[in-house]
């Protein structure tokens, strides 16, 4: 088996994507530009940089594969939901299907039933992140090595294996609602699931993509997967209703999905993105396991997560990470959201799908068009973004914790649609910190800040909600509000910190090292650079 090191040299004995060129394949310095005027010449040179333009159906590449993925989920989002209510009424409690089909008109009933779903949703968000937070401080480097493409199959393979799980559940009356947690949840984990295909669809982006276009193909992957949940919903609560409410049918078509966006992934995805990944193939399957499990990964991935680099933007990407940690925090505020809607409102199933759709719907066209308006138009600083989102989710939460008829929620949806541009730029922030021989290490990492919450935040959510629903259970909104705040303060702490620097990897820093003339070349700390005819230079 080869070690990592001659894993990692390409055929021609290079690993960036500008160093195999040479001083004839740059491109031609314009006419009418004066002599030291270097903009033919930009510090990074990429192979996307220099290639004629192409058909823009030509560069997709994940996104069909996250469509497909979060439409499975957000198909099933609300009925999941519902599902999770049912089996603990009717199994853990007792109580007979006419009871359970229309709880809202039951208070004292609704309350039980919502204690023990809400119970259930703590356990079952620990076992869904322990097992693959441990993968993940393999699966960074093992995919820088590999490639991406495994990881993000294997991961989708894991949430094929909970849908039909689920369905098997649908068809077992007298199994409770953790048996889920045992029969579903745990195995499916086994291969990374959900951080196995974020961390590898947000790697591949980067990888292909110049530091330039990243901000907009990550804002546009975003916005791929978050367009499925108005569509995913809304059609999700048409089809339960046409399929008489059939729990069955609708995580067979969300297995059917997963099926569909495993099958192109392994067709139409590359195995390699970067010259320094290796094939899989060249393995015997019984050494795949000693592959992944290679204890070298681990150190790789401490190593590079620990290593310093130039004007503290190891700092920086811990903060970033940490931010990232808290903006996800109001991921699990949804289960209680739904819990509350029908404790406070007596929503019912189709009525909080109407506002799941409109609030993701707001979300979509938010991701569409506010990150350009804001980049392109505005001009704003990506901190300047992150502060925006974040303040705009803590104040949607505010109107939340007051509003006193339904109606009021959707202000609060408008309001909170701002919020979902702070995850994409995060990931563009960090992506532009890290070379991309690092990239799969440090998005694993950001993996781990993002899915780790749920360890934490689900028992929170779980704990504030359980003690408060017969007091004041809106003060899970407080609990979003104050970690929204946080991750203000730290956007604002590095915009003033920065004073106009850039956290651009490939940026000079302040003070350029000394270099010394060595036959002609360039040597700077031990890096070749060729001396290109009009006095400028090109690393390799």
């Amino acid at each position: 088996m080869q070690t990592s090191a001659e894993c990692a040299e390409p055929a021609g004995g290079s690993d960036s994507r500008t160093s195999t060129m040479t001083v004839a394949q740059l491109p031609p310095k314009p006419t009418g530009l004066p002599d030291g005027d270097d903009r033919s010449l930009p510090d990074s040179v990429s192979t996307m940089a220099l290639q004629p333009t192409v058909p823009w159906y030509r560069l997709i590449s994940v996104e069909p594969t996250m469509f497909l993925y979060m439409m499975a989920f957000m198909l099933t989002s609300v009925v999941e939901q519902a599902f999770f209510l049912y089996k603990a009424c009717t199994v853990d409690h007792g109580y007979s299907h006419e009871i359970c089909l229309n709880i809202e008109q039951y208070q004292d009933i609704k309350k039980e039933v919502q204690v023990t779903t809400s119970t259930f949703h703590q356990w079952n968000n620990i076992a869904m992140y322990v097992v693959p937070i441990f993968l993940a401080m393999f699966l960074g480097a093992w995919s820088d090595r590999r490639g991406r493409k495994l990881p993000l199959v294997l991961g989708l393979i894991g949430k094929l294996f909970y849908s039909v799980m689920i369905v098997v559940n649908t068809r077992m009356p007298t199994w409770p609602v953790e048996y889920i947690i045992y029969t579903a949840t745990l195995p499916s984990v086994l291969t990374g699931a959900d951080i196995a295909i974020f961390a590898s669809c947000f790697a591949y982006i980067s990888d292909i993509t110049t530091v330039e276009q990243r901000t907009l193909r990550i804002t546009i992957l975003d916005a791929t997967y978050l367009s499925t949940m108005p569509i995913g919903v809304a059609l999700g609560n048409v089809i339960f209703n046409h399929t008489g409410k059939s729990y069955t049918i609708m995580f067979t078509i969300n297995a059917s999905l997963l099926a569909c966006s495993i099958l192109y992934s392994v067709l139409f995805l590359k195995s390699r993105t970067t010259e320094r990944q290796c094939s899989i193939r060249e393995l015997p399957w019984y050494q795949m396991p000693l592959d992944f499990f290679d204890r070298q990964h681990i150190v790789r991935s401490v190593q590079t997560f620990l290593k310093k680099r130039t004007l503290h933007r190891r700092t920086y990407l811990y903060l970033l990470m940490v931010a990232m940690s808290f903006y996800t925090f109001q991921r699990d505020e949804k289960p209680k959201m739904y819990l509350y809607t029908q404790l406070r409102f007596n929503w019912d199933t189709d009525l909080y799908s109407y506002f799941k759709t409109y609030q993701s719907a707001a979300y979509v066209v938010m991701m569409f068009l506010g990150v350009p308006f804001f980049t392109r138009v505005l001009g704003l600083k990506d901190t300047i973004i992150i502060m925006i989102g974040a303040l705009a989710h803590a104040s949607a939460r505010f109107v939340y914790i007051f509003a006193q008829a339904g109606w009021v929620l959707y202000i609060g949806a408008t309001i909170s649609s701002v919020g979902p541009v702070v995850a994409p730029v995060l990931r563009s922030m960090i992506s532009k910190m890290v070379p991309n021989t690092e990239r799969g290490i440090i998005f694993s990492f950001l993996s781990v800040f993002d899915n780790a919450v749920p360890l934490f935040s689900g028992v929170l959510y779980t704990q504030v909600y359980n003690s408060s629903i017969n007091t004041y259970p809106q003060a899970v909104f407080l609990l979003t509000m104050g970690t929204q705040m946080v991750v203000f303060f730290i956007a604002l702490s590095i915009h003033f910190s920065l004073r106009g620097r850039t956290l651009d990897e490939s940026a000079p820093i302040d003070k350029p090292p000394s270099t010394t003339l060595i036959d002609g070349s360039i040597r700077d700390n031990g890096i070749q650079a060729v001396q290109l005819p009009n006095g400028d230079s090109q690393q390799r």
